[in-house]
């Protein structure tokens, strides 16, 4: 340790001296030479990737343009994707046609005329009731029509979203216009399910059936949804004379049962019931995504690209050798200091030693620091060990930071999207108002109102405190192998039940969910972790994310970075100011800047006003309107009546003092203390006039002034709650009280200290104030906001029958339902292997055992098919097949919705480590990981790879993998692969004793095999064939597919 002074306070500090080792200069270039030659190969073998990666988005802008033109010449009515002004007239169109279909439609019961069969009339027509019936049209079908095209619209935008090469074609304003049109057919979608609704109820003696003239229904099934209606006649009911205080609707098509309580029993009631495949809600959920965290320095390990991945480090390691030599120089210096200062009091006391005899010295000499190690010339701090933790605590704290769950600020009966994930569709469950209308002979009348739009009623909850009524026992024995529940404490609630496909729940029960709109307590992250940071500093951020983003044209969801946001990420959390702008590249508003003292014009008195007042609090005073508060300014006040003036007096002239604004006069008004603006837009300004003509007296300084002292009253509030509790307080003026004693005492001893103490106090003050700072950020400031949610705070007695599928709960109201199942049930995996198929050269086999089934994966150049069976021992004749599937598929949306759709979840996220809680896994380094998935599908055609139990336990920068020639039958040819960041070697591995329960220890002993230094996985390939270059994988359509499902799945990561 060494005892030095610290600058902020007198009082000496004790700094504990950390062990650093010195390597000399020629194993410094060793390793740099090293580097060099690493960087060397990993460019040589990803120059092969690239290569593969150019000729496919040839052929897939080929491609592209192919589909346009078979498009185009379908003529089936969806507009092209890329062009929203295209999209937008195919909504106006649908809706003028919607019109045109709706105002034609007639009630075919008005034509019915019973009595024109008695007429012997050979021209008779029969108007019957059983023929007219058959001239009616159905609704459902033009609807399905007109639904199924907004969803194929939504599906070609998708997959020009996703699609590298066609967002090539697009501009950065078209991809925001296709994000906004995007919205707009998804609303689209809701609307024509009300128009549908309103179409029927508005005909319901036309449209509707009834059995019993008291019960009124309606349904229609189609591929992607079903919808049912429910409704009462407009007939006399008694309901408190009901045998059972309940009412039951049988929805058959979407296959849900509603049991109604008597509190919401009324005339005229319609349920609407509609079940969706698609899921057009959950987006607009609190716990959808994460924020998103605006940087342009994302963490190094989200880095994609190998050879960018050790160029960073590279300079990370560095930069972290200088700052360290700096740190072991300026110990140095400092405990050079502090020896002569040993020296000069050792001296001095001495001289008053001589001087005074008898009396004791009143000089405190310290005691001697522990002497740092001396930098030598031509030696080097080695920082390995240390970058390998800063870059891995870089990694750890960027996924704290921002995947955390507690970042959601979830609260009790929340569902978190991030953990659940909704399969099984969407039951939309609610009460729908229905027009009046009177039926007659000849005609009836239907009282529209507001513009013919359906009115739903979400509102409608049962009353639990009411009463119900006593149920006789016989009507109990009637009803007791019925459907209604007739238990006392189930009477109040609707009890709802679902009839769910076969084998949805086979691995795992839901959790039932509503969606609904709730106000909450939500911590205003619109500016993520550094939401105190100032307007100006994240803006800037904010440009140079998108300047990066529109740099890199070949792919933007894809980027250097995996932490990057995609752009429909940036698009859907879109409360963040002008975020749409700088997309569009518009990043601040260009503004003329001017000077302040002198006429301005009406273009600049407008500028002052739009630019200035939003960055004005409501009660901010300039110098003026103090002035004009001051009482004395003007002079002495006039006294009452007529007073003679004196004529040789002189007239005084009271001097307007010049004031400048004083922050610290008006902090404490009530205003300051939560302190809200307005969204102030960023400014750009040009100076026409007067080159560089910046500070005081102009409007950019005017607005930096603003600026500043915003960002003042944002830090006051930050003071208000970072301020201890009582108590502490207290504990902490005891002990600032004996601190400050303490100081009193060492006060005469510091008095000679160097000059040099009071920058360094200067230097102390501030880092004082970052800490500060630092730990403000960690609080968020809450208010109370309208926020959309998934919760089963509502949801109770869920019963599950494995037997019959059936799902039943009780809740107090209806609305949108989910079922929201575990996201990762089936991580991590148990088993993989992907091997060539011995049928099919050109298709290769991926194999993946998950907790509860295994995949079988048949890749080609036209896609992906496949099955998921069951985890047989041993071979099995007919096997089970949950999922089949028998045509390849190239969209791999399609290919995980398919997945999903049977609950089978084989895709993680970013932030899947903090929800997998079945097992060991571990993640590896991300450029290492891409790299060497990037390099298996360039030999899959040579070697078989398949998975090590040792890859799990291995650390992030270790991927333990198994390999072997695929033809060869033996054993002779099964290696175990270690692959690091800085190499490749074949190995054993053995587990080695630890004392502490948590920390695995393993063993990596080197075999015969290592003849050479291995970079990566393509030379360790090479080294045992000779021609695995010649025999690699030339189908770059083939190279991407297996590309992109390694990438997908991360078996490396999960496995």
């Amino acid at each position: 340790t060494i005892i030095t002074m610290s600058r902020a306070s007198k009082v000496m500090m004790v700094v504990p001296i950390p062990k650093i080792n010195l390597i000399p200069e020629s194993e410094v270039m060793d390793r740099e030479a090293k580097y060099i030659s690493r960087l060397a190969d990993v460019t040589l073998s990803g120059e092969l990737i690239k290569r593969a990666n150019r000729d496919f988005h040839e052929m897939e802008q080929q491609r592209g343009d192919r589909e346009r033109w078979e498009r185009y010449l379908q003529c089936d009515g969806l507009p092209p994707p890329h062009d929203p002004v295209k999209v937008r007239t195919f909504i106006a169109k649908m809706r003028h046609f919607d019109d045109i279909e709706t105002n034609n439609s007639m009630s075919w019961i008005l034509s019915v005329d019973e009595r024109c069969i008695l007429n012997q009339n050979i021209f008779r027509v029969d108007k019957t009731r059983e023929t007219t019936s058959k001239t009616s049209d159905d609704p459902g079908k033009h609807y399905e029509i007109n639904i199924q095209m907004c969803l194929d619209t939504l599906r070609l935008m998708d997959i020009i979203l996703d699609n590298d090469a066609e967002l090539e074609r697009l501009s950065n304003s078209v991809q925001v216009e296709i994000m906004k049109v995007y919205n707009e057919v998804e609303e689209e979608v809701n609307n024509q399910f009300n128009r549908l609704t309103y179409r029927i109820l508005r005909l319901q003696n036309s449209y509707m059936n009834t059995a019993d003239n008291k019960v009124t229904t309606w349904s229609y099934k189609s591929e992607a949804w079903q919808l049912d209606l429910w409704g009462l006649l407009n007939v006399s009911i008694l309901f408190d004379q009901l045998e059972v205080p309940v009412m039951l609707a049988e929805l058959k098509s979407t296959g849900v049962e509603v049991q109604m309580p008597m509190s919401v029993l009324t005339d005229c009631l319609t349920i609407r019931c509609l079940h969706t495949d698609f899921d057009n809600i959950s987006q607009f959920a609190k716990s959808f995504e994460p924020a998103i965290t605006f940087s342009a320095n994302f963490p190094r390990a989200g880095i994609v690209d190998m050879q960018e991945s050790l160029i960073n480090e590279w300079i990370m390691q560095l930069d972290l050798q200088d700052k360290t030599m700096n740190e072991m120089i300026r110990r140095r210096e400092e405990y050079e200091e502090v020896m002569l200062l040993i020296a000069e009091r050792t001296e001095q006391a001495a001289r008053e030693a001589k001087q005074k005899e008898g009396e004791q010295s009143k000089i405190v000499i310290p005691r001697a620091p522990k002497e740092p190690p001396m930098v030598a010339k031509g030696m080097f701090p080695d920082i390995y060990s240390d970058f390998l933790k800063l870059e891995d605590s870089e990694y750890v704290g960027y996924l704290d930071e921002v995947y955390h769950p507690r970042n959601l600020d979830m609260y009790p009966g929340e569902i978190n999207l991030r953990d659940y994930i909704m399969i099984g569709g969407i039951y939309a469950i609610m009460f729908v108002r229905r027009p009046d209308q009177t039926q007659f002979q000849k005609f009836n009348i239907i009282l529209h109102e507001d513009g013919r739009v359906l009115h739903t009623m979400p509102d409608i909850v049962a009353d639990l405190g009411r009463r119900s009524t006593e149920i006789s026992r016989k009507s109990r024995e009637a009803n007791m192998g019925s459907r209604i529940m007739i238990e006392d404490n189930a009477l109040p609630y609707f009890i709802v039940t679902l009839q769910l496909p076969p084998g949805l729940c086979k691995w795992s029960e839901p959790v039932v969910c509503q969606y609904l709109c709730e106000e909450m307590m939500v911590s205003d992250n619109r500016r993520g972790s550094d939401w105190y940071v100032s307007e100006q500093d994240a803006m800037k951020r904010l440009s140079e994310t998108a300047s990066a983003m529109r740099s890199s044209r070949v792919s933007v969801d894809s980027s250097s970075n995996i932490f990057r946001p995609s752009i429909r990420m940036m698009l859907r959390q879109s409360h963040v100011p002008s975020i749409i702008d700088l997309l569009h590249g518009q990043e601040r508003l260009t503004i003329e800047n001017f000077l302040l003292k002198k006429q301005l014009n009406h273009l600049e008195t407008r500028n002052l006003e739009r630019f200035a007042m939003p960055r004005i609090i409501s009660s901010f005073k300039m110098p003026t309107d103090v002035l004009e508060a001051m009482p004395d300014v003007e002079g002495h006040k006039a006294k009452k009546g007529l007073v003679k003036r004196p004529e040789n007096e002189a007239t005084t002239v009271t001097k307007r003092p010049e004031l400048k604004f004083d922050y610290a006069a008006q902090v404490d008004t009530p205003e300051r203390v939560f302190p809200f603006f307005p969204y102030a837009t960023p400014l750009k300004y040009i100076d026409r006039d007067e080159p560089q003509m910046i500070g005081e007296g102009t409007m950019q300084g005017l607005i930096q002034d603003l600026e500043d002292i915003k960002h003042k009253y944002v830090a006051k509030s930050i003071d208000l709650l970072i301020q201890p509790n009582e108590p502490e307080k207290k504990d902490k003026d005891k002990k600032n009280k004996d601190k400050d004693k303490e100081m009193e005492k060492e006060e005469i001893v510091l008095e000679k200290a160097p000059p040099e103490s009071k920058s360094k106090k200067h230097t102390q003050a501030q880092r004082r104030t970052k800490s500060i700072l630092s730990n403000a950020s960690k609080f968020s400031l809450k208010e109370l906001q309208e926020v959309n949610h998934w919760t089963e705070k509502y949801i109770k007695d869920t019963v599950f029958d494995p037997a019959t599928n059936r799902l039943t709960f009780k809740t107090d109201r209806l609305g949108y339902i989910g079922l929201a199942f575990k996201r990762y049930e089936h991580f991590p995996f148990r088993d993989w292997s992907l091997q060539p198929n011995e049928e099919n050269p050109d298709e290769l086999i991926l194999t993946v055992e998950t907790m509860h089934v295994r995949i079988f994966f048949y890749i080609s150049a036209k896609g992906v098919r496949g099955y998921v069976t069951d985890l047989y021992k041993g071979y099995t004749a007919k096997p089970v097949k949950y999922l089949n599937i028998e045509e390849p598929i190239s969209d791999f949306r399609q290919l995980r919705k398919l997945f999903l759709s049977k609950n089978i979840n084989i895709f993680a996220e970013q932030d899947a480590s903090f929800y997998i809680d079945k097992g060991y896994f571990s993640m590896k380094h991300v450029a290492t990981e891409h790299h060497t998935y990037n390099l298996m599908a360039l030999h899959c055609k040579t070697m078989k790879f398949y998975r090590s139990s040792w890859n799990r336990l291995a650390e992030r920068r270790d991927i333990i993998m198994g390999m072997k020639i695929a033809k060869d039958t033996s054993d002779y040819s099964e290696v175990t692969l270690r692959i690091t960041p800085e190499k490749t070697t074949f190995v054993t591995i053995t587990e080695n004793c630890s004392d502490q329960v948590d920390v695995i220890v393993l063993t990596y002993q080197n075999t015969w095999r290592n003849i050479g230094n291995f970079t990566d996985l393509h030379q360790a390939i090479t080294s045992m064939v000779l021609t695995a270059t010649e025999l690699r994988n030339k189908d770059s359509v083939l190279l991407y597919f297996v590309r992109r499902m390694l990438m997908q799945l991360r078996i490396l990561s999960f496995a």
